[in-house]
């Protein structure tokens, strides 16, 4: 009977845990679709120039039908997340955590998007809250794990963040006609670069530190992984380097795209 009881629970468990990350998942893959939506309708000046096969508005959707997606995204969104339970009870926590996340990326498209580095600032954060909202499911039995969680949490705002520079980096020409004085205009290129040389400066030390302390604690499939992470900041650096032209910007932020993935990888090795 123990045995039988013993089965159902790990069961049981196992079924809300995938439920529960579900719920954590699925709200903040809709929130960020409705960012790129409202981002999309506030950027129709810049995404002409910059990108004008892949402009979504008035391509693909009309404005009006676009506000209605944004919408029913952003609502859906918000439902789901007051979902989420923890131990049988509902981490209402999320639900506001979410809403707070759609009203800043509303505002970081109509007010912030424009200003040099804070608008890059608050989608790293962003992205690094959605990370840290992992915890409110995790469970996290030793200061080793808190303190790798933590880690985590950082490399996603400073991964973001280098991105962000990036693709300022990429729709410079479309920013100006649109008056937005994005870092990259209001540095030059050369000062964007440097400073997204002084964070991965940052990020390749952090690499290094967790490949050994990885190894040390006998998880070697995540060290290798880190290894490889630190090896593509190596390798974006020089494509970054020498990178002039908007596709040029483009390459650099794919590898960025894959290191991201790589870093989600390591995770679940962790």
């Amino acid at each position: 009977m123990g045995i039988v009881l013993g089965k159902y629970y790990d069961e049981y468990y196992i079924g809300t845990y995938w439920i529960s990350a579900i719920l954590l998942v699925l709200p903040a893959i809709l929130t960020a679709a409705a960012g790129y939506i409202i981002n999309d309708i506030c950027d129709i000046t810049t995404d002409i120039i910059n990108k004008p096969h892949r402009a979504t508005i008035g391509r693909i959707l009309t404005k009006r039908n676009a506000w209605y997606l944004y919408f029913s995204l952003s609502f859906i969104s918000i439902l789901i997340s007051f979902l989420l339970k923890k131990n049988g009870a509902y981490i209402f926590t999320y639900g506001y955590i979410n809403i707070g996340i759609t009203i800043i990326l509303l505002l970081y498209s109509f007010f912030l998007k424009g200003l040099p580095l804070i608008g890059n600032l608050i989608v790293a954060s962003c992205s690094a809250s959605v990370v840290a909202c992992c915890l409110l499911v995790a469970k996290i039995e030793s200061k080793v794990g808190l303190l790798n969680f933590g880690g985590y949490i950082i490399f996603a705002f400073f991964i973001s963040l280098i991105r962000e520079i990036v693709k300022d980096l990429q729709d410079e020409e479309g920013d100006k006609a649109a008056n937005y004085n994005t870092y990259p205009i209001a540095v030059g290129n050369k000062g964007a670069k440097f400073l997204i040389y002084a964070i991965l400066t940052i990020q390749i030390l952090c690499c290094g530190i967790y490949t050994i302390i990885a190894w040390g604690f006998s998880q070697k499939i995540s060290a290798v992984i880190m290894v490889i992470i630190g090896l593509s900041f190596f390798y974006f650096i020089q494509v970054l380097g020498k990178a002039k032209t908007k596709e040029e910007f483009g390459n650099a932020s794919t590898i960025l795209k894959f290191i991201m993935v790589a870093g989600v990888i390591n995770l679940i090795f962790t």
